[in-house]
């Protein structure tokens, strides 16, 4: 914590003068504001609240949080994402580099959030205590910024608590002469501290509809409130081994506390449902790209309103690479992820009667899915320096496979206007490699693939891809540069959020009818309506796991949602594995081969799916691998077993290419504990606090 005294260094672009006194060095600054006049003005006090907006990045940075889930993989993590995902993390290696440590100071994963944080909180103690000391300011912009500042507390100790547990709670404006020896809070006082925060927020910031975009209104306090009462209430932090709590735990109460987070959770939906603010976008990818969606409770935006719909695309601020030039890629799904979004009838690619064709991998899904994830030979904007389509598409669309087959099952292709059109875009994922003059009887001399003529656009190094683009967050008529991505916004809390949050607080007090019908809500999206949600009990609780890792997919969610259901461990050691098409050119005939999990077969026991199995002699086998990097001694498992409403499956994922990244994904399991579940303190942290904050189990 780098408590310093407090100073402000503002660089002001408009003509805020200093007042002529004869004697020059009487003048103020004309870069420096002094407290008497930040606190006493209303434009320069908003100012300052300003800046507290950013005291959590947003999560459109390279190194993602999803690239530590089971949902991506992030190429260039080296020092951001993969020592986490390997299980490496200590209190050591997760400082940036501009802190004295290892981690890349810009490729963040937004984890390792303590410093600047507790920074940031001393800048929001300082305003609050001015404040409630007396200003000359108005009394309704001193009453509306106090509830911001209130608010944007609790949002950090929310965030905190998310990754350490219970931490110190400071609302003291330390100075150089102070010591700093705090400890760490019990979780609950932690929780007890942020609703607090939260209550005197609601009570001095606007409506909605008195309110500023952006700005902090009564509904997103009553979003926040949600999350920290799910938050407390979950298996993780609501544990009956810890019955009285400590700072990791909560005071095991399971009826009060989920009781709590039902009524919260209702308290933000009732505004939808009952009062109409809020509704469901009618297209999944407004939530992105449209920053008057409906849905949107708060965002982050990244263009100012006058210039929304006219000039958005050369204002929109840079996310992470999707597609780029020479095969520049960022974050990538994993086919972990993938498999678990459902074929368009309701049922898992593996289930029987899922209608699921292994020529066609990615035919018939659940509509997100194409939103979400761009596969090989599907329709992408811009892919390419200087080419462009002629007619640009509104959204996402997918024409036939490269093999001109028509029964792909993607939406068809549609010009500005709506109209069908017939034949094929021009610009399209060619995440494959292609081999001239082979097909299938090539692969039987006993090699994985024969040698490849070349890898196709975008496939730049075939052993470190996913083999598929994100596309979510992306706006195809929006250009891809080396310099932007364009997004509108980013949705920190939306109403398909709060009504899966409803459901899940409606199934952990027994009300099963009304956690099906907020599943169905989110199902029955205009553009989505997947099949409604029948199943109950243990059954219904994997309906609603798997709909808010489809819906809320690379969202910031997943990462915690693991953490707090007490499962990480289970997700998170599933093998980090891409898929990989692969064409086969012979004379006049085409034919694509997919390297994809695949539902176990004993027949095919270490043995490829892709071509008939003729010679087990003289195909290529596979078998469990151990990498590079400690893991413990424990190998990568390729066969995965799963239990999807109430029966027992085994996916394998020994088709898939295993080695795309140099690190291993591995939740560790070490002297008793699974460490991961939290952060680890900073050392530094420990230190300067002379050893009085304890640090988390399994980073000693």
């Amino acid at each position: 914590m780098n408590m310093k005294k407090f100073y402000i260094a503002i660089l002001v672009c408009t003509a805020l003068l200093s007042s002529c006194k004869k004697d020059f060095l009487d003048k103020t600054p004309l870069d420096k504001l002094s407290e008497e006049a930040v606190f006493n003005s209303d434009a320069l006090a908003e100012n300052y609240v300003n800046s507290l907006y950013v005291v959590l990045p947003d999560p459109f940075q390279e190194g993602n949080i999803s690239a530590i889930t089971d949902e991506g993989f992030f190429r260039y993590g080296g020092t951001s994402t993969r020592y986490i995902l390997a299980g490496t993390m200590t209190p050591d290696n997760i400082l940036p580099i501009a802190e004295g440590g290892q981690a890349h100071d810009t490729r963040t994963t937004t984890l390792n959030i303590w410093n600047r944080t507790y920074e940031w909180i001393y800048m929001m103690n300082t305003f609050i205590q001015k404040v409630e000391a007396g200003t000359k300011m108005s009394a309704d912009a001193s009453k509306r910024l106090l509830g911001e500042v209130y608010f944007l507390r609790a949002w950090s100790y929310y965030n905190l608590i998310q990754r350490y547990a219970g931490v110190p709670i400071i609302t003291k404006v330390y100075t150089l002469d102070d010591t700093y020896d705090v400890t760490r809070d019990k979780f609950d006082d932690c929780v007890d501290f942020i609703l607090g925060d939260l209550e005197k927020a609601e009570e001095m910031v606007p409506t909605k509809e008195n309110c500023l975009l952006g700005r902090i209104n009564k509904d997103i306090v009553l979003a926040l409130r949600c999350r920290v009462t799910m938050l407390a209430a979950s298996a993780f932090f609501n544990d009956p081994a810890y019955p009285q709590g400590d700072i990791i735990h909560g005071a095991y109460d399971y009826k009060g506390k989920w009781d709590r987070a039902y009524q919260a959770a209702k308290a933000i939906v009732d505004r939808a449902d009952v009062d109409g603010a809020y509704s469901l976008t009618s297209t999944y990818e407004g939530i992105w790209n449209d920053i008057y969606s409906p849905e949107v409770i708060w965002g982050k935006f990244f263009v100012s309103n006058a210039d929304a719909t006219t000039n958005y695309a050369k204002k929109a601020q840079l996310l992470y690479s999707n597609v780029y030039f020479n095969g520049w890629t960022s974050l990538n799904p994993t086919q972990a992820f993938i498999k678990d979004v459902e074929m368009r009838n309701g049922k898992k690619f593996f289930e029987e009667g899922s209608g699921y064709d292994p020529e066609h991998p990615f035919a018939n899904r659940d509509p997100r899915l194409y939103k979400i994830v761009g596969f090989p030979f599907s329709y992408y904007q811009n892919t390419e320096a200087g080419k462009t389509n002629a007619e640009l598409p509104q959204g996402f669309v997918f024409g036939p496979s490269y093999k001109g087959d028509e029964t792909m099952g993607y939406p068809a292709f549609k010009d500005l206007n709506g109209v069908a059109k017939q034949g094929y875009p021009s610009n399209q994922l060619q995440l494959y490699l292609l081999f001239d003059d082979k097909d299938r009887s090539d692969f039987e001399a006993g090699k994985k693939y024969p040698d490849y003529t070349k890898k196709a656009a975008h496939l730049w190094d075939a052993s470190s891809h996913t083999g598929c683009e994100l596309t979510k967050w992306y706006i195809p008529t929006s250009p891809i540069t080396e310099s932007e991505v364009g997004s509108l916004l980013y949705p920190w809390f939306r109403l398909g959020e709060m009504y899966l949050n409803l459901a899940e607080c409606a199934y952990m007090v027994g009300n099963t009818g009304e956690c099906q019908k907020y599943i169905n809500k989110v199902r029955s999206r205009a553009d989505v309506m997947m099949p409604p949600v029948t199943e109950t009990g243990t059954a219904l609780w994997d309906r609603l796991v798997n709909e808010r890792r489809v819906e809320l997919s690379f969202e910031f969610i997943r990462y915690f949602d693991l953490r707090r259901w007490k499962v990480a461990e289970k997700y998170e050691n599933v093998p980090l594995a891409g898929m990989l098409p692969m064409v086969l050119q012979k004379g006049s005939k085409q034919d694509t081969l997919y390297r994809v999990v695949r539902l176990y077969d004993e027949s095919k026991n270490n043995t490829n799916y892709y071509w008939p199995n003729t010679d087990a002699s003289k195909t290529y086998t596979y078998s469990s691998v151990t990498p590079a990097g400690d893991r413990d001694g424990k190998p990568i498992e390729y066969i995965i077993e799963e239990e999807w409403l109430g029966k027992k499956y085994k996916l394998d994922y020994g088709d898939c290419p295993l080695n795309i990244s140099p690190s291993a994904k591995y939740f560790p399991f070490r002297n008793g504990v699974y460490p991961n579940y939290l952060m680890p303190i900073p050392r530094s942290e420990i230190t300067k606090s002379h050893g009085q904050i304890e640090q988390n189990p399994g980073y000693e």
